[in-house]
């Protein structure tokens, strides 16, 4: 197997394993030091840290990050790069259709009062972080369209940004009190498996 494949296909496995061993210890409440990191995290809260994480955390919404993609994909196509928007389509849209169908299975409750005071109030699941998930997917695919259109110093500034954004990502969703840190690891892992995945058939069909 050649490392075109072996590459994605190890992540991928890696991400699922991730995600399956934070999912088979899921309750309704915190596992492992879910609680205790989320009140070590509340204790350290302060007006302009707020002030900056929610802000962080709005770049992580979904319509900022369907903006952020449609600009790109036709930034792409005008280019003609066809099969790279097409794939930074395919994998930021199943991404964050995968955590809406994820989320739907576990039906996990977000953070309770009694564990965290929450700064924001999300109408939706906790498990798994879907700003984690998108956010892994979403520079992740970046580093890889760059990548795929020969754009090496490109690639390597976005692996930089991608390194520092994707762990704050999911570090302002503990921090506002709205996901357990196992919800978070979950996204990261099940985004990661997803983003390679799509990459692995993306690069299948460019050698066909």
């Amino acid at each position: 197997m050649s490392r075109t494949y072996a590459v994605p296909i190890a992540v991928v496995v890696l991400g699922l394993g991730v995600f399956g061993l934070v999912a088979t210890f899921v309750t309704p409440g915190p596992i492992g030091p879910d609680a205790e990191y989320l009140r070590l995290v509340e204790q350290a809260r302060t007006e302009t840290w707020t002030r900056v994480m929610t802000a962080i955390t709005y770049f992580g919404s979904g319509p900022v990050t369907v903006a952020l993609v449609l600009a790109l994909m036709v930034a792409i196509g005008i280019k003609r790069a066809t099969a790279e928007a097409v794939f930074l389509l395919v994998a930021n849209a199943g991404g964050w259709i995968l955590s809406l169908v994820v989320k739907s299975l576990f039906e996990r409750p977000r953070p309770p009062p009694d564990v965290v005071s929450a700064i924001t109030d999300p109408q939706s699941f906790a498990f798994p972080s879907g700003h984690s998930l998108i956010a892994m997917v979403f520079y992740t695919s970046l580093v890889m369209v760059a990548s795929g259109l020969g754009r090496k110093g490109l690639a390597v500034w976005l692996t930089a940004l991608a390194a520092i954004m994707v762990p704050t990502m999911g570090f302002t969703r503990v921090y506002l009190g709205v996901h357990y840190p196992s919800d978070v690891v979950a996204g990261f892992g099940l985004g990661a498996a997803w983003v390679w995945f799509v990459y692995l058939c993306y690069r299948i069909e460019r050698r066909r």
